[in-house]
């Protein structure tokens, strides 16, 4: 199918024009945003050949297609019907789309936790680290309450009946044990002071100012704010203050680690922003509007937002932890089973706002350990999948990098896009043992000591350790065990897969055994159809002498950026990760320049300057990624030195970037480097390390 017909289906496919509000794409997706959701098919764009998958996010159908998706982006808006919906008409995006409120609502919270993601789960792998040095002795011991020796618990401190004695002991270990209490303080520092990141991200998210938005949760957790409330009445915890001759009732909260009062605080901040806007003169409002601002709410999130926001957070805390404390195998079950439709849906944020308050306020949590059985029984499946696909070496490389990010890293994303959403026969797979894995780990009583991603590194952080190895086990080697024994792909869809991977041989094939066809012609034109019928044979036959001549050879590839090279699976993106668009590495860089890594051609260049597509000399085909949706930014922080159809040599510049402007966006640095023709090659692998520009090889392609 070439790149017209292909376009004109995902159109088709889309909703037609109609439906089409806004179109634009990255360097390997296509992103719009459709006047009505309901319209879209995925399962019927998902279908087509040359769609590697098709994601919901943000409002936006994004369309996987790797490199050819310039070629049909183009083909796309050069319909006549298609005039007008190019990526510069941002007013009919903003009018075509109108989510409902509840999207909205998740949205934000996805938007919000996201950029904290990274910062939270590393400290809490320090919390978690901490745990299991403890559960080994390693602090030594002492004698608790009950008059038994148990292990030093320098996390939730001494539990001993004299406070004073307490107070004494919890002292002595801080002194005995400072340098652990500073990786305590470390492990704490994002948990503790959310409020004030949250209220940055959810501001920026939301359209106001995110420095407005953090000082609002700020004003709550300073010393003179926590001292007032220490004035508080101590059996109704309430302080009245004077104003005007009305005694305001305050309520004396710590706002440290909460999660939705500065939540709620910012989603006034954004209109009331906006309001002031409109009736401040633009000259005065630097000044004006964040002071006006700040002064309103931080009284109004004292006295009203904020414990509105702590009383949500406690109801529902409370209100699962009755239904926990009488069914807990319930729970565990249910968390386990609906976690599955959650993730895709960005349904589990609210869970992990629970979670985090729950860890902050009662020191553990009983959400995540079951959570731990979900992401096993999706990690089992994909370890069998890896295992039954040995004709499918695609499928099977999709798999093998899934269950190694998930096993080690705990995201469930890879394999859910790369697997599981593409063979839904896994989903009952999944779920049996998911189910019977979650309701086991909360009936045996296991909670979570710190957030983090559940993996096989996390395990200290659920305790009792030993019990909750059980149930993971039981998710895991369940749902390997049910597709070694039933598969994962029906009769039909083996007969499907199995067609379509001739097809692309044949497709791929055909260029050459038509060349060879027309040689004949030429040359002698009586045998012209004895040629053309023989050309398939003989291009395969001359294919193979060829590939048994070169067969084997390793083709070394230098850094194009100054940084540290990571495995591919470590990128932060489910098709990056997955290897959807092929096989390649992934550049931290602490450079500013993206340099050819060989000889070769510019085969693509994007207006918004963030990628960039080489023809090398060697055959490998490359895709350099600057950075992750950074498509967003439209050209901002980027300098493109190439344009298309360029001869370029190793270490010619193509791409100028600024790291600040990205990461002020909010957007990762993480570049992934890709082979996007991988499977003409034998095997593609990366090299992790440092690495220096020019000098340092990062992949290593091997011919077939």
């Amino acid at each position: 199918m070439n790149n017209r017909e292909l376009g004109e289906k995902i159109l088709d496919g889309l909703g037609g024009p109609e439906n089409i509000a806004h179109i634009t794409h990255c360097a390997t997706r296509l992103r719009v945003t459709p006047v009505s959701n309901d319209a879209v098919q995925n399962k019927k764009i998902e279908g087509l050949p040359g769609v590697l998958s098709v994601i919901e996010q943000s409002g936006q159908t994004q369309v996987v297609l790797g490199e050819r998706v310039e070629a049909v982006y183009n083909e796309i808006n050069a319909l006549p019907s298609m005039s007008g919906h190019a990526e510069g008409d941002t007013k009919v995006e903003a009018e075509g789309k109108k989510s409902g409120w509840l999207t909205n609502v998740f949205d934000v919270l996805s938007d919000s936790f996201r950029p904290l993601l990274w910062a939270l789960l590393g400290t809490s792998m320090i919390l978690t680290l901490i745990v299991f040095l403890q559960q080994l002795g390693f602090f030594g011991q002492y004698t608790d309450l009950t008059g038994q020796s148990v292990n030093i618990d320098i996390i939730n401190g001494a539990r001993v009946a004299d406070p004073e004695a307490a107070k004494a002991l919890n002292t002595q270990w801080m002194q005995q044990f400072a340098f652990w209490y500073i990786l305590k303080a470390a492990s704490l520092s994002v948990l503790n002071f959310m409020p004030i990141m949250l209220g940055a991200t959810a501001a920026k998210r939301l359209g106001a100012n995110m420095w407005v938005g953090a000082a609002i949760p700020a004003a709550l957790m300073t010393g003179t704010f926590t001292d007032l409330t220490a004035l508080a009445d101590p059996a109704t915890k309430i302080l009245n203050v004077p104003f005007f001759g009305l005694d305001l009732p305050l309520y004396a909260f710590s706002y440290t680690g909460q999660v939705f009062p500065p939540l709620l605080a910012v989603a006034l901040l954004a209109p009331f922003e906006r309001f002031l806007k409109k009736v401040i003169p633009s000259m005065l409002q630097m000044v004006f509007v964040p002071m006006i601002s700040v002064i309103v709410l931080v009284p109004v999130t004292a006295f009203l937002v904020g414990p509105i926001g702590i009383g949500v957070a406690m109801g529902i805390s409370d209100f699962l932890k009755m239904v926990n404390d009488q069914a807990p195998a319930l729970v565990g079950a249910l968390i386990a089973g609906l976690y599955l439709f959650m993730v895709p849906l960005g349904l589990h944020w609210p869970l992990n706002a629970v979670m985090i308050n729950n860890l902050q306020t009662m020191g553990t949590d009983f959400i995540q350990s079951p959570m731990g059985a979900y992401n096993f029984a999706v990690f089992g499946v994909v370890t069998g999948v890896a295992i039954k696909a040995k004709h499918d070496r695609e499928l099977r490389q999709t798999a093998v990098g899934a269950s190694m990010s998930g096993l080690l890293g705990g995201i469930s994303e890879p394999s859910l896009y790369g697997v599981v959403l593409r063979y839904k026969r896994v989903i009952p797979i999944i779920l049996v043992p998911a189910v019977i894995g979650g309701a086991t780990i909360s009936f045996l009583g296991v909670k979570s000591y710190a957030f983090a991603f559940t993996s096989l590194l996390s395990i200290p952080a659920m305790q009792p350790s030993h019990l909750y190895v059980i149930g993971l086990a039981i998710a895991f080697f369940g749902a390997m065990t049910g597709i070694l024994l039933f598969g994962y792909e029906s009769k039909a869809d083996a007969v499907k897969h199995a067609a379509q991977r001739a097809a692309e041989a044949a497709e791929e094939s055909a260029p050459k055994a038509e060349a060879v066809a027309a040689k004949a012609a030429k040359a002698a034109p009586a045998a012209a159809a004895a040629a053309t019928t023989a050309a398939a044979t003989t291009t395969a036959a001359a294919e193979s002498t060829e590939a048994a001549a070169s067969a084997g050879e390793v083709i070394e590839l230098h850094s194009p950026i100054e940084g540290t090279a990571v495995a591919l699976s470590d990128v932060p993106d489910p098709i990056f990760a997955a290897g959807k668009l092929g096989e390649g590495v992934a550049i931290e860089p602490t450079g500013t320049t993206v340099v050819a890594p060989a000889a070769g051609k510019v085969a693509a260049t994007y207006p918004s300057g963030h990628a960039v597509g080489l023809k090398l000399e060697n055959g490998i085909e490359l895709l350099i990624h600057v950075g992750l949706d950074t498509v967003n930014l439209d050209g901002k922080g980027f300098s493109v030195k190439v344009a298309k159809g360029d001869v370029v040599a190793a270490g010619d510049a193509l791409i100028e970037f600024d790291p600040e402007v990205i990461k002020e966006a909010g957007y990762p640095l993480i570049t992934p480097v890709i082979v996007t023709n991988t499977r003409k090659f034998a095997e593609v692998k990366g090299l992790p390390g440092v690495a220096h520009q020019n000098l340092s090889t990062v992949l290593k392609v091997t011919t077939k």
